[in-house]
């Protein structure tokens, strides 16, 4: 007969097996942030271990570092660069110029929700899986997307809580490339 001490270990050890595949998702998320369950779980992309990953929800291919950080196979080295909006366009250019990442010449700038749909709502500072996107610097990443109201202003996402809001396109934001599969 087994005793019920040694049932009830059994029992948890089993339970642990199989929530194991979603803690592993939701390691990237800190406690008491946002919601309980991740948003961007690591399952939701594909590595593809060229310095871009794909998003199965969105099916679109990301490079994993931005522009002025340079990948290295397992993170992100160096600073990310910071451009105006009209800069980001041009940034974008010169990337494809010189070859892009994973292959690829015709990265762009995301729209604003595109670049929403990356953001991590179980974290801050960065909010965004960092398995994923190693490095991130938790400020602001400019968007395609122009103002709605205003010809001055364009849509940026900014990475301490993953919230969207128009701003001047003079200001200084990053730039994270996307492309179109």
């Amino acid at each position: 007969m087994l005793n019920s001490r040694f049932l009830t270990s059994l029992c948890f050890i089993g339970l642990v097996m199989l929530l194991n595949p979603v803690l592993a998702d939701e390691s990237h998320c800190e406690r008491g942030i946002g919601e309980d369950r991740a948003s961007t779980p690591a399952s939701a992309f594909e590595l593809l271990r060229d310095g871009t990953v794909i998003h199965a929800d969105t099916g679109l291919q990301w490079a994993q570092c931005a522009i002025g950080q340079e990948w290295n196979r397992e993170s992100c080295s160096g600073v990310a660069e910071v451009f105006d909006w009209d800069g980001a366009q041009t940034a974008i250019d010169a990337f494809n110029r010189n070859g892009g990442v994973g292959g690829f010449t015709d990265w762009r700038l995301p729209t604003v929700e595109e670049l929403e749909s990356i953001a991590e709502h179980c974290r801050e500072a960065p909010a965004i899986n960092t398995t994923i996107f190693p490095d991130t610097p938790w400020a602001g990443f400019w968007t395609s997307s122009d103002g709605a109201e205003n010809a001055e202003y364009a849509w940026f996402v900014g990475f301490y809580y993953g919230l969207a809001f128009e701003y001047s396109r003079l200001a200084s934001y990053r730039v994270r490339p996307v492309r179109s599969r």
